[in-house]
């Protein structure tokens, strides 16, 4: 089974262009890795176009032309299987490339997530998880393996707010915690995959509890979105093939960012004092001991 590295390519751009580039862009991914066999003139036939208005469409999405294009799409197909077998599922990146090469891609593979991030943000979705939030006496943040760290991570900056907040690691304490929740409490749970069976336990028993529960998975259709009251896709190239969360890290972290700084602003009065208490409590940590 290929992975339409087209489909991922040209999603970015769906909603800058026009009708024309619709047709070719739908064709592109029609196409996929056959792509890399068809000439200017061939794709003109297929799509009653012209050659010329197809090599601009692949100047429009980064490319010098078509040959550029061609060898891209033909490095970048590869088997589901090939890509899990991989250290990392970053397409271009290669066991040749230096050291700095490496931390270029990876630069550019991060910011190329956060574009694509911009693109499929939903304003009523983040507008509802607001509204869970705003309702809620306190805030809860709970996740497994890497995603407990996503968690923990998250928990620690709504701390900062006026709200209550809690982290718990243990699974089995999150079962048991989870009992004590109700419909005035509203639970983060991170699951990347969207399968982890622990993780969905605890969103029944919260679910049957009516308890608020806002998931941030990779995986569309599980039963974790379905058991969550709100539910953020990250869409990354790993969630489509569970590998480990390294670019879809920083986009649970951007969502919660936006998340967290929207609440602060909501009541900014109390939110500032909540933030200040902690500042004072923390200025200890800072003060210099007297040398001996």
């Amino acid at each position: 089974m290929s992975y339409n590295y087209l489909e991922k390519l040209l999603r970015p751009y769906m909603k800058g262009f026009n009708d024309t580039e619709k047709i070719i862009a739908d064709h592109f991914i029609k196409l996929g890795n056959e792509v890399v066999n068809k000439t200017l003139s061939n794709l003109a036939d297929d799509t009653g176009l012209s050659e010329a208005t197809i090599f601009k469409f692949v100047k429009k999405i980064g490319y010098d032309g078509f040959p550029n294009f061609k060898i891209s799409v033909a490095s970048n197909f590869r088997t589901m299987e090939e890509r899990k077998n991989e250290l990392a599922v970053f397409s271009d990146i290669s066991k040749e490339d230096s050291s700095y090469t490496i931390a270029q891609k990876l630069v550019y593979s991060n910011k190329l997530a956060l574009d694509n991030l911009v693109e499929s943000l939903d304003e009523k979705k983040i507008n509802q998880a607001l509204d869970l939030m705003y309702g809620s006496r306190a805030l809860h943040f709970f996740g497994q393996g890497a995603s407990s760290v996503i968690a923990l991570d998250s928990y620690h900056k709504f701390l900062r707010t006026g709200f209550y907040c809690n982290y718990i690691a243990d699974y089995h304490m999150q079962l048991s915690y989870a009992t004590k929740l109700g419909s005035n409490d509203c639970v983060f749970l991170f699951s990347h995959s969207g399968e982890t069976i622990e993780t969905i336990e605890v969103a029944k028993i919260l679910c049957a509890n009516h308890v608020k529960i806002i998931v941030l998975t990779g995986n569309h259709h599980t039963d974790l979105v379905k058991l969550s009251t709100v539910a953020f896709i990250v869409d990354s190239e790993e969630s489509v093939f569970q590998s480990e969360t390294l670019t879809s890290r920083i986009l649970y972290m951007t969502i919660i960012d936006i998340l967290y700084v929207a609440l602060m602003y909501h009541d900014e009065a109390k939110n500032k004092e909540s933030l200040e208490k902690i500042r004072k409590a923390l200025v200890i940590t800072k003060k210099r001991r007297p040398l001996r």
